[in-house]
């Protein structure tokens, strides 16, 4: 490091490095991150993605479930919102699809009152025409605890949810029901949403419900009576689902593209070191969530891995330019010190905080790894403990 950064020993010197070589030395990595991320951009210009664009609230929950595992009033509902209301702004913010709204919430840091208050967002919507303010107070859900109002957005009027995933010894399979068979009621009432699904087992999962799925082009009916699995609080059937929402090709250029993948990382770099917000360290991933993320998306299918691929990859441009020892920002930042001061910055100082950091950023691998692993194991139903079903919205 001596004879590159610069040393005060004379058997370290070499010919001198020029402030603007190193910077561009350093600099170079994020900058073929974007380039590639720009070339996947101008595939999916050109292509589209089926992305849920539309922001009118499709279904509005009553109550919902916390991470906790009580049931709640749901906080959209109970601040007024209601189904057929289009979402225009969060905290004054234009919003312009679903996915940056889901993030949003997310990643929100308002609370009520200062850092000991509720927590709070500020959402405006249209509703016949005119426009219409809410302070919503977000619950935390599910075991990732991450914030959510309890609505959701429109159906397609002809898809339903299809299961997906059926766990040994429940009551959904012994029951007979099926992976691809598509949910369609439930005692006769139509499954809107994935939060209604959720809210009328909660109210009456202490009886038999009668689940109406189409199988092969014809409806069936089976008599499910959900049943608290040994270790949790709450009555399951046991399957989880995927959900089909209202979609539309768009063709975002590349410069829109990218601006939204840096803007998803700004959120959530910002909340993820603001005191008010609900997003830690263990909510990110590793290499483990990230392949398993890549994998699920090649599993949906080619132009959701492109669009996966530049998301990481302007997320892994901004993350290295950071000005962190061990990054490539952390190296620039020595060039900019050494250049301010006139003179090379100590070796062993670089040496020492370079080991430090390097000892950080392996800890902070394995921390979030910790994490994923479970995550993974739940969604490929390794693991079973409260794995992501019919009662997680």
């Amino acid at each position: 490091m001596g004879r590159i950064e610069g040393s005060e020993k004379e058997e370290d010197k070499l010919a001198p490095i020029s402030y603007a070589d190193k910077m561009i030395v350093a600099v170079m990595g994020a900058v073929f991150n974007l380039i590639f991320a720009l070339v996947l951009s101008l595939v999916l210009w050109g292509v589209g993605r089926e992305i849920v664009k539309s922001t009118s609230v499709g279904f509005v929950a009553e109550e919902i479930r916390n991470a906790d595992g009580a049931i709640v009033p749901g906080p959209a509902y109970e601040a007024g919102i209601r189904p057929g209301d289009t979402i225009y702004a969060i905290d004054g913010k234009p919003v312009p699809d679903w996915w940056y709204f889901q993030n949003a919430i997310a990643t929100g840091i308002g609370k009520e009152d200062g850092e000991a208050g509720r927590r709070q967002v500020e959402v405006a919507i249209l509703r016949d025409g005119e426009t219409m303010a809410f302070t919503v107070y977000p619950e935390l859900v599910s075991s990732e605890r991450m914030r959510y109002i309890g609505i959701e957005p429109e159906t397609d009027e002809t898809s339903a949810p299809i299961v997906i995933h059926l766990e040994p010894d429940m009551p959904a399979i012994e029951s007979g029901l099926e992976p691809m068979d598509r949910l369609i009621k439930l005692d006769g009432e139509v499954i809107i949403s994935g939060a209604f699904l959720n809210t009328y087992l909660s109210n009456h999962g202490d009886r038999s419900i009668d689940v109406t799925i189409e199988r092969n082009g014809k409806e069936v009916t089976l008599p499910i009576h959900p049943r608290i699995k040994e270790g949790e609080a709450s009555p399951r059937f046991g399957f989880a689902y995927d959900f089909q929402y209202k979609t539309e090709r768009v063709h975002y250029n590349p410069v829109e593209q990218l601006y939204r993948f840096a803007e998803t990382m700004k959120m959530t770099l910002y909340a993820l070191v603001h005191k008010n917000s609900d997003v830690k360290v263990k909510n990110m991933s590793g290499p483990v969530g990230i392949v398993h993320g890549l994998t699920r998306m090649a599993q949906i299918g080619f132009i959701d891995l492109l669009w996966m691929l530049a998301l990481i990859n302007v997320n892994l441009a901004i993350f290295n330019l950071l000005p962190i020892p061990v990054l490539d920002g952390g190296h620039m930042l020595f060039a900019t010190i050494s250049k301010l001061i006139g003179r090379p910055l100590p070796k062993k100082f670089m040496e020492n905080l370079q080991g430090a950091f390097m000892i950080l950023l392996l800890g902070f691998v394995i921390y979030v790894s910790f994490f994923d692993v479970g995550r993974v194991g739940r969604d490929i139903g390794l693991i079973d403990d409260k794995a992501p079903t019919e009662e997680t919205p």
